[in-house]
């Protein structure tokens, strides 16, 4: 109750939803009018008997300076409409009042439910659709927009730095900022991108790779002295570099030595690790010569290092030059491609026959910047080059331009004036549409749609959402929006205790997370419920996930679908049976009871719990304390706390559902010398035991469908989510079927105001 309502009310962000078992959030109040017909209320109704309810019900809890939740009764104002929304949802659900406290009859309950009703409809405010922060591409959408742009693959993780997270995704405008450094590093990224998709041939002056000091990497034993790395021991300086198309290169360094012994200083070039030229370096310091190596390079990424590989040191030996052998790099670089190279399949289709400099531009800058360009706009990036320039070189350029520039970096939206909202044009809501589902930059039938006027009505939207979810790109709502939903990111990073796990490696890692996202791949692809989420007739496994689970006739390395039989269904496939989560979840030598609960709630069910008080004890983890009780039991002796029992009361009897998982998923029957006991009762006191029964109150609640929803639409729209938005939630959710599926909800997101309208920021 307190951390709901904290969720609820300081949060504002509209995250209802328990664990009941009311078959849809809109429907628990009709249902209890069926159940006791309440008469139907006006206005003013809950002025009259809104006090006196509270008075009973809640009064003991949420009265006075130790209010619990952070919710005190005196704020229920009439004017408090937020407030009054939360009350609305936790009576409709049934946590409130808690299972233990004095409960209304069902006829008082719906009777307030509708006073409530009719308070808000009467206090309606006009359509508010909110307005988002500018937005900067995130990583991932602006490798994507790139590939799709002009068919270049570019490295990401490596060029720039990782994106902010609110709320749990990478896609809100509040926390993706734009500092210098990282408008140098698109600055960069735009030089190398554009130098990648067009090749301007100049046998004169190869295109140069050279890294600067922040992209090289050492040994340790270099040091940088002066304008040279100096290698005093056997070492290197090496850096990524990335071959954008076949043919022949050079690799250069220019170095210098001081001499010792009986043979001379020697570089190495290696590629990959792999040696492929040596040169003797006879130069000094005060003329450093410049060494190359020329061989044929495949496209893709490579490793360059330059190696001192004799190094001498005999410091007795009586004459002073024959004591130290050292290497200095001055600089290394790439050179290339040398000679004719074939145009890439973008320069090809780019710069067509027939197609000037000016028109291959303004087809490039319509799609970069995602709106029609005019002439003028056309021309400026023309201008960055001579007029006799080869129009190679001309659209090269030009689409450097366009790469750095904030029309790409940014999803430009008008504001319209103060306290107006208007309709978001065709180009911005076809920019909308394409980062929402597939993480990128809208193709050209998005834009002709949106140049065609057909992205204004329903029937268009929907038109272009189905064909676009059955392009491939749509996975990436399964790679960014559900791994972040799902807090899978955390996979990558975690350790189980090697000593307790050793056969925990990255092939099972990778299985893991494959695992759940194929499972939410199907049910987008193939329009299956929701609910299939959580319980499904079918996994997906490899021979070496399979055997960690323990499920016989899976073989080799690529994940196959796998159907379940009644039995199997009981331990297995759903995401809360799965290892990624169940993993996730847990700490690195034991699993978290506390951490499971606390996902089941958060993710699956928008309703997080308060984060632990200030003084609050942890859990005893001696090897005494382990040996002498049962997690259940040490857990049990922690909500003893008052302080404690008000959150573990909530997350601990979910967590204890999942404890026949181990830390990594795997089925077990005891915890070390004790038995497990996944026994536990569900807050309106309906009792269970194990996986299967929380699967099932999961799969059927309304709270899962609402998270869901909630989540894809703070995905969608790159803000959270405000009170102001709930009616417009609420009503989406009403007109969702029985069993709704991913693809609908898609659809109703789409067709939110806030998807589709803008208001003006407030001032």
């Amino acid at each position: 109750m307190r951390a709901l309502l904290k969720s609820s009310i300081v949060l504002a962000a509209a995250l209802g939803g328990a664990l009941a078992s009311t078959p849809a959030p809109s429907q628990t109040a009709r249902d209890a009018h069926a159940a006791s017909p309440a008469p139907a209320a006006d206005a003013a109704a809950l002025e009259r008997s809104g006090p006196a309810f509270l008075a009973r019900h809640c009064a003991e809890c949420h009265s006075g300076p130790d209010a619990e939740g952070e919710f005190e009764l005196a704020r229920a104002t009439l004017d408090a409409l937020e407030t009054w929304r939360a009350i609305r949802r936790e009576l409709a659900t049934g946590r409130m009042p808690p299972r233990k406290a004095p409960q209304p009859s069902a006829t008082e309950r719906a009777a307030l439910l509708e006073q409530i009703r009719a308070h808000l409809a009467a206090r309606a405010t006009p359509i508010d659709p909110g307005a988002v922060t500018l937005r900067r591409l995130n990583r991932s959408e602006y490798r994507n927009s790139v590939r799709d742009l002009c068919g270049v693959e570019f490295d990401v993780e490596s060029a720039l730095p990782p994106d902010e997270v609110g709320q749990g995704f990478d896609t809100l405008g509040d926390v993706l900022a734009m500092p210098d450094i990282l408008l140098e590093r698109y600055v960069d990224a735009a030089e190398q991108i554009a130098a990648r998709a067009i090749f301007v041939a100049d046998p004169q002056r190869p295109p140069t790779q050279r890294p600067d000091a922040e992209a090289i990497t050492h040994s340790p034993n270099v040091n940088r002295r002066g304008d040279a790395w100096a290698l005093s021991s056997v070492g290197f300086v090496g850096s990524n570099f990335v071959i954008p198309v076949a043919g022949e290169y050079l690799l250069r360094a220019r170095a210098y030595a001081q001499q010792a012994g009986d043979e001379p200083a020697k570089l190495e070039f290696r590629l990959g690790g792999r040696e492929v030229a040596r040169h003797d370096v006879l130069a000094v310091r005060e003329e450093p010569a410049e060494y190359q190596t020329r061989l044929s390079l495949e496209p893709g990424p490579l490793r360059l290092e330059t190696w001192f590989v004799n190094d001498h040191y005999k410091p007795e030996h009586p004459d002073k030059s024959q004591r130290d052998r050292n290497l200095y790099v001055q600089w290394f670089e790439l050179a290339g491609p040398i000679g004719a190279v074939l145009p890439t399949e973008f320069q090809r289709r780019a710069l067509r026959e027939g197609v000037d400099a000016h028109g291959a531009v303004a087809e490039l800058a319509r799609r970069a910047w995602r709106r029609p360009v005019g002439d003028e706009e056309v021309a400026r990036l023309l201008e960055l080059t001579p007029h006799d320039a080869p129009r190679e070189l001309r659209v090269r350029t030009a689409l450097e331009a366009l790469l750095c520039s904030p029309q790409f970096l940014f999803r430009f939206e008008r504001d319209p004036a103060p306290g107006e909202v208007r309709d978001l044009d065709g180009f911005e809501l076809a920019t909308r549409l394409a980062y929402f589902l597939w993480s990128s930059t809208p193709d050209d039938a998005l834009l002709a749609a949106a140049e065609r006027g057909e992205l204004a009505s329903p029937e268009g939207r929907a038109r272009e959402v189905r064909r676009m979810l059955r392009d491939a790109r749509a996975s990436e709502l399964t790679r960014r929006f559900a791994t972040q939903w799902l807090q899978l990111g955390q996979l990558e990073q975690l350790t189980p205790d090697p000593g307790r796990f050793p056969d925990f490696d990255a092939a099972l890692r990778a299985a893991m997370l494959a695992e759940t996202q194929l499972l939410f791949e199907a049910v987008l692809r193939e329009e299956r419920p929701l609910r299939e989420l959580i319980d499904p007739s079918f996994t997906f496994l490899n021979a070496r996930l399979a055997r960690h689970y323990g499920i016989e006739g899976v073989r080799g390395e690529q994940l196959e679908r796998v159907r379940l039989d009644d039995e199997q269904r009981t331990v297995r496939g759903g995401i809360l049976q799965q290892a990624s989560v169940l993993t996730v979840t847990s700490n690195p030598t034991r699993t978290s009871p506390v951490k499971r609960g606390k996902w089941v709630l958060e993710v699956l069910l928008g309703a997080p719990p308060l984060a632990p008080q200030p003084g609050v004890d942890t859990l005893d983890e001696s090897p005494q304390a382990s040996g002498a009780a049962s997690l259940r039991e040490r857990l049990a002796r922690h909500r003893e706390d008052a302080a404690c029992a008000v959150c573990h009361d909530r997350m601990d009897p979910l967590g204890f559902a999942l404890e026949h998982y181990d830390p990594v998923g795997r089925w077990r029957e005891h915890d070390g010398a004790f038995a497990i006991d996944a026994s536990g009762e569900f807050d309106d006191g309906e009792r269970f035991d194990g996986a299967a029964p929380l699967e099932a109150r999961v799969a059927r609640s309304p709270a899962f469908v609402r998270g869901a929803f909630e989540k894809l639409t703070i995905y969608a729209l790159g803000r959270g989510l405000r009170g102001a938005d709930e009616p417009a939630l609420e009503q989406a959710l009403e007109e969702l079927s029985v069993e709704p599926t991913l693809v609908e909800l898609i659809h109703a997101v789409v067709e939110l105001d806030a998807f589709r309208r803008r208001a003006a920021p407030p001032r």
